[in-house]
């Protein structure tokens, strides 16, 4: 059995012997809504999509994942076919766990139960998060929150201002606030006006962090 120090292992020390490891290319599907849910996935290279899609093809991204965390996990908890899709917005590896086996892992110590724990627990937040954008803010605001977001975790600092550090079309970011593509753009355009933000096709560049504050604050 692995020797713990509390606090210190992460799900990719505990899965690294485990499963298979699948390549998956940027935009490519790991799973679609339906099929059997049978299986916990780890983050090895690259970041993942997670995405709700409606009948009519809509898409509404729940989360962005980056390496060392997991997805897939409903399926420990009662669930057995996909009700999200996950694809990679970049060239990935992911580690593939069967159920019975990452159950088996977690099993085998106290610990590592408490992690799991609290990747629910985050996972939940994020989602109730989101849903509080979607019920009570504008696109400029949800946007706005989102922007932020995306400098945090993936910003980085240029001569110009914050990059988000991977190629994000109009679109992918329409999805992350349940927004059309065409809205989503006026608002980036409106941004970029106002000299909060530059953007290209494929790029942004975060010039006026507390302009973008100011509109997560603005009243609808």
């Amino acid at each position: 059995m692995r020797k713990v120090v509390q606090g210190k292992i992460t799900f990719a020390q505990l899965l690294n012997d485990t499963g298979e490891l699948l390549e998956i290319s940027r935009g490519e599907a790991i799973y679609q809504p339906g099929e059997l849910s049978d299986a916990v996935y780890l983050v090895e290279e690259g970041r993942i999509k997670l995405a709700y899609l409606d009948e009519s093809g809509k898409k509404l991204t729940l989360a962005i994942l980056d390496r060392g965390e997991i997805f897939g996990e409903m399926c420990l908890v009662g669930e057995e076919r996909r009700r999200h899709q996950a694809s990679a917005i970049e060239d990935a590896v992911v580690r593939r766990v069967p159920r019975k086996e990452f159950t088996r892992t977690m099993n085998a110590e106290p610990f590592y139960l408490q992690l799991l724990l609290e990747h629910f627990a985050r996972r939940v937040r994020e989602f109730e998060e989101a849903l509080e954008d979607f019920a009570f803010k504008d696109i400029q605001a949800r946007l706005s929150r989102q922007l932020l977001k995306l400098s945090d975790e993936y910003g980085v600092k240029t001569k110009d201002g914050i990059l988000i550090s991977f190629q994000l079309t109009h679109k992918e970011l329409a999805d992350m606030i349940g927004s059309a593509r065409e809205n989503t753009t006026l608002a980036l355009n409106r941004f970029a006006r106002e000299g909060i933000l530059d953007k290209s096709r494929y790029r942004i560049i975060i010039k006026n962090e507390e302009g973008l504050r100011a509109k997560c604050n603005a009243q609808n």
